[in-house]
Formats: C-alpha cells, sequence, structure tokens
C-alpha cells in the first residue's frame, strides 16, 4: 500500500486529488496539509511514502519546503504536482534532485503512473512537462535544420530520459537493438555528447539547455 499526502494551497485542488485516487486499491490518501508548519507535523507523525506537493501556489509550500523534506525525510518520496511554469522554474526543482514532476493539466492516468513511480523511485515527467524542459527538439533555435532531432531520435530520447535501456526501448518500439544503437548514435552525432543512461541525459540538459 502506497500512503500519500497531499500538500497545496488550494483547497479543490486537495479534494480533485482525492477524487481521482479515491478508487485505486493500493493508494491511500492519509492526510492533506495546507501550510509548511502542517506538512511538517503531518510528515513526522505519519511518514508518507509520498508528498503530492505544488510548491508554487500563493506562497503555501515553496521549494524550501521539499529541500526540507528532502534532508529531513528521507524515506518519503516527492512528487510536484503545480500548475504550468516556465522551463527555469521547473529546473530549479529538478536541480534539487527531483526526477518527478506533472503538470496539473496532465490526466488522471499520468498522475497515477507519477504516484507509482514515485513510490518505486523511478523517475516520471507527464508529457506536458517533458516537452517544458526538453521542447520539440533538444537544440537550440540557432542550430542548423540537419542537427534537428526526427520524430523517432526524440520518442527515443524521452524513453531514454525515462531510464530504459536499449533492449527495452527495441522491444517497446517493434525494432531491433541493433536499429536502437544505430539511432543512439545519430542522436549523440546532432547533440554533439554521449549519454549512457537518463542520469547522464538529465545532466546534459539542465546543465546546457537553461
Amino acid at each position: 500500500m502506497i500512503s500519500v499526502l497531499i500538500a497545496d494551497g488550494q483547497v479543490l485542488t486537495r479534494e480533485g486529488i482525492k477524487s481521482m485516487l479515491s478508487d485505486i486499491v493500493d493508494i491511500r490518501i492519509i492526510g492533506s496539509a495546507k501550510s509548511s508548519a502542517e506538512l511538517e507535523q503531518i510528515v513526522t507523525e505519519l511518514k508518507p511514502h509520498v508528498i503530492i506537493i505544488d510548491h508554487d501556489y500563493n506562497n503555501k509550500f515553496t521549494i524550501s519546503d521539499i529541500q526540507n523534506i528532502k534532508s529531513k525525510h528521507i524515506n518519503t518520496r516527492i512528487l510536484v504536482l503545480s500548475n504550468r511554469s516556465a522551463r527555469s522554474k521547473v529546473l530549479d526543482v529538478v536541480n534539487l534532485g527531483i526526477r518527478n514532476y506533472v503538470f496539473k493539466e496532465c490526466s488522471r492516468e499520468e498522475l497515477v503512473t507519477a504516484v507509482y513511480k514515485t513510490a518505486n523511485g523511478e523517475q516520471f515527467f507527464c508529457k506536458n512537462t517533458f516537452e517544458t524542459l526538453f521542447g520539440s527538439k533538444l537544440l537550440p533555435e540557432r542550430e542548423e535544420t540537419a542537427n534537428v532531432l526526427s520524430s523517432r531520435e526524440t520518442e527515443i530520447i524521452q524513453l531514454i530520459a525515462a531510464g530504459m535501456t536499449n533492449k527495452e526501448i527495441a522491444e517497446k518500439l517493434f525494432l531491433s537493438v541493433h536499429t536502437i544503437k544505430t539511432h543512439r548514435k545519430n542522436i549523440i552525432k546532432k547533440l554533439g555528447f554521449t549519454f549512457k543512461n537518463a542520469a547522464d541525459l538529465m545532466s546534459y540538459t539542465n546543465i546546457n539547455l537553461i
């Protein structure tokens, strides 16, 4: 059973999240917090597996709350759920080591998946968050058209960022492992750097595309 605490300054959002997750048998909402002080108290007492937090609404919660939870409650994982933000603001959170971020415009299915992924220590960005971070291509606008990633290459980049191996990507896309390796080589040529996994990809993106 995954225990979830909701930290959000909007009552309608809190109730909406509860409603969305209420029929998931192995997810249990154990409480909600409306302020930083309340959040700290509940986390200390109930020790939830996952906190769903909006750090960017009406100053009810801030990025400092995320830092505090990460440092003091290492067994509690954080899922950020916020309104669509500028890329720089999303990166402020990502650079804290948060790899689970969804926008409030994302689907119920994405939210449910995000909770599972967060609880399991896996990375998850909803489609809209991913597009905000990476855009439709992973190169600055000044690059020549020949260097723009193809739709297939972009799809493979997304799967790499989700932590999938070459074999897993090949199976998902019904391609051979050799084909995936060839795509990766082409991506490396276009991006101008070598990446081994999702962590390498995220590190490159955070540093070079701000």
